[in-house]
């Protein structure tokens, strides 16, 4: 297999990013390398600004007890940080206060060691990116697999994943690709985009030209309400997670407001949320030892890729290969 130079893919992942005002980096598991991959993005941009949708930049990780990399925010550009931990080498530009508590829009004078703090909803969270473009060209937004609604308020993505999430390369892709076809759920039709210019809140079905609302508050819980509701339905939207044993009951088209709202394989899906897929980061290396050939990891990976969508860049920020 032929090794191949990293600046290629790089020019082209940067000549994506130049097209979209909020990026989302979301890691597949537990330090897949999310962190390094932000670093590496704020390194190479200008008057970004980087938020979580988590807390992101602690030492140590809460959860395996390992050292994190830290956040490094570089000169020029901005972070939300909480109030209380406001590093040396930044300006404040504006504070918010938000439910986590007083948060600080913060300018970077020098290259900085930054904690973030997520700011609340996601709905919270558009609100102040709102405020934040006054300031920043571009909103980069630190998520994680479990909080996957940041694809929600994103307009374009760049995943992370590698051997920390399976222990081979085959193990590797397969998860990978699973994750990326619920990014990738297409768009509704004009024929049911009618219905969806204002989705509500609430389950309804689409039946003979109208809309009805199903009698449930909710998705879990209202299995077999929207089963039967379904019948003879042209399709079906629904505002929260879809599992596998709901999606296996539902014949007609199924309708979410995003693709992080599918837990499942099956099931005939659209989403009113379709964020550009541009990058895919690999990590060889877990952090157990566990590691993979990063070129073969890059080529399986790219390979399968391509049958889903051709313009996807995969690369490895810490290593000279790309395919």
């Amino acid at each position: 297999m032929e090794r191949r130079t990293q600046k290629g893919g790089e020019r082209r992942l940067f000549e994506q990013i130049k097209h979209h005002k909020v990026i989302s980096v979301i890691g597949l598991s537990k330090n897949a390398g999310k962190t390094t991959v932000v670093n590496f993005l704020l390194r190479r941009l200008e008057k970004a600004c980087v938020i979580t949708v988590g807390m992101d930049g602690e030492k140590e990780d809460k959860i395996f007890k390992n050292t994190k990399p830290p956040v490094v925010l570089t000169k020029g550009n901005l972070a939300v940080v909480p109030s209380q931990l406001v590093p040396a080498g930044v300006r404040i530009v504006e504070t918010f206060d938000t439910p986590s508590g007083n948060l600080s829009l913060v300018e970077a004078f020098m290259d900085v060691e930054i904690q973030t703090m997520r700011i609340g909803s996601y709905e919270e969270t558009q609100k102040t990116m709102e405020t934040i473009s006054k300031h920043a060209d571009k909103v980069i937004i630190d998520g994680a697999l479990a909080r996957m609604g940041a694809i929600s308020i994103s307009e374009a993505v760049i995943l992370v994943t590698g051997t920390q999430i399976g222990r081979n390369v085959d193990d590797v892709v397969s998860k990978t690709l699973h994750l990326v076809k619920r990014i990738l759920t297409p768009l509704p039709p004009p024929s049911m985009m009618k219905y969806l210019k204002k989705a509500p809140n609430y389950p309804f079905v689409a039946k003979n030209g109208k809309i009805f609302k199903i009698k449930a508050s909710g998705v879990a819980g209202y299995e077999d309400e929207i089963t039967r509701a379904t019948k003879d339905a042209e399709f079906v939207y629904l505002p929260g997670a879809v599992t596998e044993e709901m999606a296996s009951k539902i014949k007609c088209p199924i309708v979410v407001p995003s693709g992080d709202k599918i837990f499942t394989e099956r099931g005939n899906f659209f989403s009113l949320r379709n964020p550009r897929l541009i990058g895919v980061a690999v990590n060889h290396v877990s952090i157990q030892g566990n590691e993979v050939d990063p070129d073969e990891l890059i080529f399986e990976l790219k390979k399968r890729l391509n049958n889903l969508n051709n313009g996807i860049i995969v690369f490895d920020v810490l290593y000279d290969h790309e395919a």
